[in-house]
């Protein structure tokens, strides 16, 4: 059997964020402190274990001498039979080659792949000396009932009382965008933050005409309202025109008010524009498939990807930190203040229902401290991802499907008591005074596919039954896998695919650009998951054969559904021969047969969920609203603002992704609206 490991993708945008020592909600097992590490060396020599949960408990055991790793053990003996249980000497063997837990994620065992990470990370720490503790998924968050919400914390008298104009509790994208607007019009700014720092990952943006799309010669090419109508319709039109046609209209002006912040910047002119290391260290800004493939026009797509993303890149783990950190310095440097450690546990009310201020824990010292805010309090805590109960009341297909949430792997930051920060926080203190929590959240679950993307070759089944059109984007994508048996499904392809790929669309995850064997890769903007060599994808399968039959087998087919299987081959190769494709309405020109050996399959399993939007009804100017599903008065609550992805009634049923980055892209707008609304009293 000739088995890959093949990516979900990459490490950078899946884990890079997650420090070691702080993954503790993979599991149940403590560890000691380790002997301290020898002046000489990095880690005390010795052997070390962990475990860690994935599907099933996952032991990791390393031996250390005084500068390296010089052996790994990976137990994966009670994940799934034929998708994570074999890959523990695939793991352990990456993990020696790597020198650490810096690992990719494979393709259909993130679940898996997270719980190894998770495991190794813990054993270097203890290597070096560090008492590591992988403790139980928030106990108190994952009772059996229903009561998501519960009653708000008693809380003592405060023993220090903070005056301020503007209070804002979270410090992420969104929260430090608030921060500084507000400062900017010389409000008093308090900004609270239960990390040790503030907190954020990735770098895609959306935005539409304006100064870098001028550029870039993009302004114009999309239509605003076409744009808007298309957000809408991905959400089933349970979300609010107002918010999106705003952020449409106006995001590229906030966009450059951000990027002012940081003058270091270099602004690329092409995706893959060639750059200094000095120049990545510092961070860059690109335009996403820019130029456009040249066989794509998204007016001809049923499944749009609009040409209107960019992205910040740099060599820094959380990759857009460079620009979230300058901007908070600018709101430090106007005189904002900032606490971590904090954690806010209940807003204030006067006699009116407008909210006064917010009690806070600070976990550094003990007390407890009461923001007073004159103008009022901006909820920027995020999503909910985290907390199994709001997500079993709300979505709980998510957990029915034992679909992983990145922020239990640490993706979306650690507080500094070692759980996840998004555990919706903002969602209870807010309803807690009565305001409208969101109908319909929206999981963002896109999927990325393998080690050949989200690339619309054929895709079959475990029963061998070819099952939809798949030349449709990552969400949509995810939604027909988690309908298949077993959620497993095969891409299939042949050797024929360097020569397809100039034709796929250019969709979030997927291969459109095929880039000449001799282009220099010493260049740091070099990576793209829309660009390959053909020699770079030569290893990105689960499984090659010479024959079909040997392909399936491979598999796992075999019986009734290893004759359907061929079938479904055979079939579609009549289809794209035919040039119509009868069954399910894939575009012809994407229809490709499976003919030209050797022959590929990757295994794809339900992605990961990186975070569950769907927070407090909200409107275009960042306020919320009185109200139960069953009594939705929606009476405007003074004093009250929310951003990020508290933020609701932006998204709803599904996170739409027509846009690259549209989620940061609304975060960093409506962090601004909200910060200016505060200080004004809008």
């Amino acid at each position: 059997m000739d088995r890959k490991n093949s990516r979900l993708f990459s490490r950078r945008t899946f884990l890079k964020g997650a420090a070691a020592g702080t993954v503790g909600v993979l599991g149940a097992a403590t560890l000691g402190l380790g002997a301290l590490a020898e002046e000489s060396g990095i880690y005390k020599p010795g052997t070390y274990s962990a475990t860690a949960t994935g599907m099933g408990e996952v032991t990791v055991t390393m031996t250390f001498d005084a500068n390296s790793i010089t052996d790994v053990v990976v137990s994966t003996d009670n994940e799934t039979d034929g998708i994570g249980k074999p890959l523990g000497p695939d793991f352990a063997a990456k993990i020696l080659e790597a020198q650490g837990a810096e690992i990719d994620v494979v393709s259909g065992a993130s679940v898996t792949s997270g719980a190894v990470i998770a495991a190794a990370e813990a054993c270097i720490a203890s290597a070096k000396g560090e008492t590591v503790e992988i403790a139980p998924v928030l106990a108190e968050e994952t009772a059996e009932d229903d009561d998501w919400l519960g009653q708000p914390p008693e809380t003592p008298e405060p023993d220090e009382i903070i005056d301020a104009d503007v209070v804002i509790v979270g410090a992420g994208l969104s929260g430090v965008c608030a921060a500084r607007a507000a400062a900017e019009e010389g409000a008093k700014v308090q900004l609270i933050e239960k990390s040790a720092t503030f907190n954020c990952r990735s770098g895609e943006y959306a935005v539409l005409n304006g100064t870098l799309n001028d550029r870039w010669g993009r302004s114009g090419l999309v239509d605003t309202d076409v744009a808007v109508n298309r957000l809408m319709r991905e959400c089933t039109y349970r979300n609010k025109r107002a918010i999106l046609k705003k952020w449409a209209d106006h995001a590229w002006e906030v966009i450059d008010w951000f990027i002012e912040a940081y003058p270091d910047l270099t602004i690329c002119d092409s995706t893959r524009e060639v750059v200094t290391q000095e120049q990545f260290d510092k961070g860059i800004l690109v335009p996403l498939a820019w130029p456009q493939p040249e066989h794509y026009d998204y007016k001809d797509e049923e499944f749009p990807t609009f040409p209107s993303s960019m992205e910040f890149r740099s060599s820094r783990p959380n990759q857009q930190g460079f620009m979230v950190e300058a901007n908070l310095n600018a709101a430090i440097g106007k005189g904002a203040e900032v606490h971590y450690g904090c954690f806010a546990e209940k807003l204030l009310q006067d006699d009116t229902g407008r909210v006064t201020g917010v009690i806070v824990r600070d976990a550094v010292n003990g007390k407890y401290l009461q923001f007073n805010a004159a103008k009022g309090v901006i909820l920027a805590t995020g999503d909910n991802g985290s907390n199994d109960k709001i997500m079993k009341h709300f979505t709980p297909e998510i957990l029915e499907k034992n679909i992983m949430s990145a922020g239990k792997v640490g993706m979306m930051g650690m507080d500094v008591e070692g759980n996840p920060c998004n555990t919706g926080d903002g969602l209870r203190m807010g309803a807690w005074i009565g305001a409208k929590v969101q109908d319909f959240h929206a999981p963002m679950t896109h999927h990325m596919g393998g080690g050949m993307g989200i690339t619309p070759f054929l895709q079959i089944n475990k029963h061998g039954e070819r099952f939809m059109n798949e030349c449709i984007p990552g969400q949509q994508l995810e939604n027909q896998i988690e309908l298949q048996p077993e959620q497993t499904t095969f891409q299939i392809y042949d050797d024929k695919w360097p020569e397809q790929i100039p034709y796929m669309p250019a969709n979030h995850g997927g291969l459109c650009y095929i880039i000449p064997e001799d282009e220099d890769e010493s260049n740091p903007n070099f990576n793209d998951r829309q660009y390959t060599k053909v020699s770079a994808k030569a290893e990105a399968y689960t499984y090659k054969a010479d024959t079909i039959d040997e392909l399936l087998a491979q598999c796992g087919f075999e019986g009734e559904a290893l004759e359907t299987a061929k079938a479904s081959i055979e079939r579609y190769n009549e289809l794209c021969k035919q040039g119509y494709d009868e069954d399910f309405g894939k575009p012809a020109g994407r229809m490709f047969p499976i003919e030209n050996g050797p022959f590929y399959a990757c295994v794809w399993n339900p992605t990961i969920m990186l975070v569950c939007v769907g927070g407090l009804e909200s409107d275009e100017n960042c306020h919320t609203f009185t109200g139960t599903a069953a009594d939705p008065k929606r009476d405007l609550i003074p004093g009250l603002y929310v951003t990020g992805n508290v933020q609701g009634s932006r998204y709803a049923v599904e996170y739409p992704i027509c846009f690259r980055g549209i989620s940061h892209s609304l975060c960093v707008f409506y962090g601004y609206t909200a910060g200016k609304n505060a200080a004004q009293g809008i």
